[in-house]
């Protein structure tokens, strides 16, 4: 009898631990019924498939995880649609959803950071929404780009009045590293460049950095945060200097491949255009053909070009750029870019000639006389 209690309890105790270093995700989605839904771990640059089920008539799933040792960021899939969740300890949540509303419309139980997570998620979703409009309005020339620009930031402060209040309520919490780190079109809402945000950056790395220093995201945010700190103590932007001459701004931002390049790699021994654009603007094709034909008659001699894109949605960005033969970047904070302030651009497209020596000569508002500015330097 003795033996069999102590096995009895050995099972107990073997199922105890188990089960208190796992969590749960679990729930129902209406009419989905031989759907599939699929979990996945959100690190800080992709998402990995982790688990998947294949719903039911009843539409009842169920995820068993084994507890990560610090806070982490995972979606549920369904029918190319998310919904966002956090786990920060062995919490079974619970989620209740219908597949013709899914994600738009769903019930959270068991965790209230994810809850919180929800309702930011809804509200990063209108504000994307906004956006897109507005970039449709502005490409379609129905509003100036100041109009844009100020309509954006009031899109933007809404965002942020509300979402402070979550990072605020708990600087260390998934719901305040969420709110905090939210993008829209590829645009960072919360800009640690910002003195304002900067403090929120501060605030919520110092948490993470405390609570969870080991942890990929703790790095992460830390690392902005400093860039932050650095680049407003700063005050004053860098230009590139070659020899003893300053010459012009330097930029640094992402190719179509994702690989970061420096107007200063390339500003050397050719006649360069250093141009700001918009793919989705009118008129944007026809002067990309403008620019093509001058591109092939002088590339041989020693041109190029550096084309800055401030499009807010990367996709319709790469759709457009791959099909052209030059060097295009594109800057995610749109119409908010420094590098704007940098070279003073009000206007799209504005450009800016740099000689073989890499010193900026000419600004070009006007491309009236394009071919015959650019030719002058080849004499």
């Amino acid at each position: 009898m003795r033996k069999v209690l102590y096995i009895l309890g050995l099972i107990f105790f073997l199922f105890s631990c188990e089960k208190g270093n796992m969590f749960i995700i679990e729930g129902n989605i209406k009419n989905a019924q031989g759907n599939i839904l699929y979990l996945e771990h959100v690190d800080i640059s992709k998402a990995n498939l982790i688990d998947s089920v294949k719903l039911n008539a009843q539409g009842n799933f169920k995820f068993k995880r084994e507890r990560p040792v610090s806070p982490e960021f995972y979606r549920l899939i369904l029918n190319k649609q998310f919904i966002d969740l956090a786990v920060d300890s062995t919490e079974t949540i619970k989620i209740y959803a219908d597949l013709e509303m899914f994600p738009k419309d769903y019930s959270i139980e068991g965790s209230e950071n994810s809850i919180k997570i929800k309702e930011l998620s809804i509200l990063r979703d209108n504000v994307t929404l906004e956006f897109n409009k507005l970039s449709k309005s502005f490409g379609a020339k129905e509003i100036s780009r100041e109009e844009y620009a100020d309509q954006a930031s009031k899109v933007i402060d809404t965002y942020k009045e509300t979402a402070r209040k979550y990072i605020i309520e708990g600087f260390g919490s998934t719901a305040a590293y969420y709110a905090l780190l939210q993008t829209v079109n590829g645009l960072t809402i919360f800009d640690p460049y910002d003195k304002e945000d900067s403090r929120l950056y501060g605030a919520v790395a110092t948490q993470w950095d405390f609570h969870y220093p080991n942890n990929q995201f703790s790095q992460y945010i830390k690392n902005l945060s400093l860039q932050g700190m650095v680049a407003l103590r700063t005050e004053r932007p860098v230009k590139y200097t070659m020899g003893n001459t300053i010459s012009f701004f330097d930029i640094d931002l992402p190719t179509i491949s994702g690989a970061e390049l420096k107007l200063s790699q390339i500003a050397q021994g050719k006649v360069t255009l250093l141009e700001f654009c918009s793919y989705v603007a009118n008129g944007s094709p026809e002067h990309n053909m403008l620019l093509a034909k001058i591109y092939d008659k002088y590339k041989d001699k020693g041109f190029q070009i550096f084309q800055v894109s401030i499009d807010p949605d990367e996709h319709a960005w790469k759709n457009a750029a791959v099909n052209l033969p030059w060097i295009c970047v594109r800057d995610p904070q749109s119409i908010y870019s420094e590098n704007l302030k940098n070279y003073n651009v009000e206007n799209i497209p504005t450009g800016f000639i740099l000689n073989k020596n890499g010193e900026l000569v000419l600004r070009i508002d006007s491309y009236k006389n394009i071919e015959s500015d650019i030719n002058k330097y080849f004499k």
